[in-house]
C-alpha cells in the first residue's frame, strides 16, 4: 500500500490549497517529518518516495554538531562523526514516543541509528526536555548510534541553535531544510503533499529573511532583541529613578491566545513597561495592583509631555480600563510595525522619551505617595 493513500492528492491548486496554508503547528510539521521519514521503506510502487525518504534519512545524519561533521553519540555517549556509507535498508518511526516529536530507528549500513527529533517553529526548548529525551534514547537497547536533531524552523532567538548544540543536537534550520528538498526536484515532484511542503518551508525561510532584514517586530525573536537593546540603554536611568521596593528590571516573553508573540520589557519596580506585540505599536503600559492610588490619565499626559519635541511622536491607541493599561503608543519608523535599518537612531530616541517620562513621573508618584 502507497505510504501516502492517507492523502488524495491533485495538482489542481485551485481545488486543493496549500495545505500547509492551515497546518501550521508542531504537532503539523511533525507528522510531515515523520511521514518523510517513514517514506524510506516504501515499495517499489513508490520508488520516488522512497529515494526521498532515505535522503532525507541521509541529510539528518551528515548534520554537524560543535564542529563535528556528521556528528553522532556512540555507545559511550561521546560526540563523534559517522562514518559509514549512510545506506538506509529499514527504518520504524513513532510520534511523540515519551514526549520526542519524533523517534526513528532506522538501519543505516546495516547497524541501528536512532533519531531523536525536537521539533520548534516559534517556542523555545523548555526544562531539562532535551537532557531526558537524550536519556531516553541512550536507555533504548536498540540504539547503537544515537542521532540527536532540533529541528527549527521558525526564527531562532538569539544563542538558541548554540546553547542546543552544548546539548550535542545538530540544529537543522529552515534554510537547511529548503536547501534539502530544493536538491530533491525530482523525488519531490512525485508528490503534491511534497510539493506543498516545499512551497511552505521555502516562502517561511524568505519571509524570515526580510523580517531579519526589516526588523519586523511581529517577530518573537526580534521583539526580544529590542527589548535587550533597551534595556541596556535605559539601566542606568532606571536605576536614579528606582522605588523603594523596587524589583530588578526584567523582560518576559510568552505569546497570545491566538498564538502571536509579545515582550515587556518591566522596569521600574514592575508597574511600568515597554510593551511589543504582534500587530501593535510599541506601547508604554502600567500595572495598576502595584500602584492602586495611580491616576492612569497623569501618567497618559506625562508621556505625551515626554514625546513632545522628541524625534518620535505618539500614536493613537485603545484605552481599556483594566489591571494593565497603555498610557502611550509609539509607531515603529518604516511602518508597519517594522524599526527598518536604523535601530540606533530609534532605540536612542526611545530611551530619550524613556528617561523624560520618568522625570515627568516624578512629581506625580510624590503626590501619590503623600496621599
Amino acid at each position: 500500500m502507497p505510504c501516502y493513500n492517507a492523502l488524495k492528492e491533485t495538482s489542481d491548486e485551485r481545488l486543493v490549497p496549500n495545505i500547509f496554508k492551515y497546518a501550521t503547528s508542531e504537532l503539523s510539521q511533525d507528522a510531515m517529518i515523520a511521514w518523510l521519514m517513514a517514506c524510506a521503506k516504501a515499495g517499489e510502487d513508490d520508488a520516488a518516495l522512497r529515494e526521498v525518504g532515505q535522503s532525507f534519512i541521509r541529510f539528518l545524519l551528515e548534520t554537524p554538531c560543535n564542529g563535528v561533521e556528521r556528528a553522532v553519540l556512540d555507545g559511550d555517549g561521546k560526540l563523534r562523526p559517522y562514518d559509514g556509507d549512510g545506506v538506509v535498508s529499514g527504518v520504524e518511526v513513532w510520534k511523540q514516543y515519551k514526549s520526542i516529536d519524533v523517534y526513528c530507528c532506522a538501519t543505516i549500513d546495516d547497524q541501528p541509528v536512532t533519531f531523536v527529533i525536537e521539533d520548534k517553529i516559534d517556542t523555545l526548548a523548555h526544562g531539562d526536555q532535551l537532557e531526558r529525551y537524550k536519556k531516553t534514547a541512550r536507555q533504548d537497547p536498540k540504539a547503537h548510534y544515537i542521532k540527536l536533531i532540533y529541528l527549527k524552523t521558525g526564527m531562532p532567538f538569539d544563542g538558541e541553535l548554540d546553547d542546543v548544540a552544548k546539548k550535542e543536537y545538530c540544529p537543522v534550520h529552515v534554510h537547511d531544510l529548503k536547501c534539502f528538498l530544493n536538491g530533491e526536484p525530482a523525488n519531490v515532484a512525485s508528490s503534491d503533499l511534497l510539493q506543498q511542503y516545499r512551497t511552505h518551508i521555502s516562502e517561511f525561510a524568505d519571509v524570515q529573511i526580510k523580517a531579519e532584514r526589516d526588523l519586523n517586530m511581529d517577530w518573537g525573536p526580534i521583539q526580544r532583541r529590542f527589548a535587550e537593546a533597551l534595556k541596556d540603554k535605559t539601566g542606568r536611568t532606571n536605576d536614579s529613578w528606582a522605588p523603594h521596593d523596587g524589583e530588578p528590571d526584567v523582560i518576559w516573553q510568552s505569546r497570545n491566545r491566538g498564538g502571536s508573540h509579545w515582550t515587556q520589557y518591566r522596569f521600574f519596580g514592575w508597574h511600568l513597561f515597554w510593551r511589543m506585540d504582534t500587530g501593535k505599536n510599541l506601547r508604554m503600559m502600567v500595572e495598576r495592583n502595584r500602584r492602586p492610588n495611580m491616576d492612569v490619565y497623569q501618567y497618559q499626559k506625562a508621556f505625551l509631555r515626554a514625546c513632545d519635541g522628541g524625534v518620535v511622536k505618539p500614536a493613537d491607541f485603545n484605552f481599556r480600563r483594566g489591571n494593565e493599561m497603555t498610557v502611550g503608543a509609539i509607531q515603529y519608523p518604516a511602518g508597519e510595525r517594522k524599526i527598518g535599518q536604523d535601530i540606533n537612531t530609534f532605540l536612542q530616541s526611545i530611551a530619550q522619551v524613556h528617561e523624560r517620562f520618568l522625570q515627568e513621573l516624578a512629581p506625580i508618584l510624590a503626590d501619590n505617595s503623600a496621599s
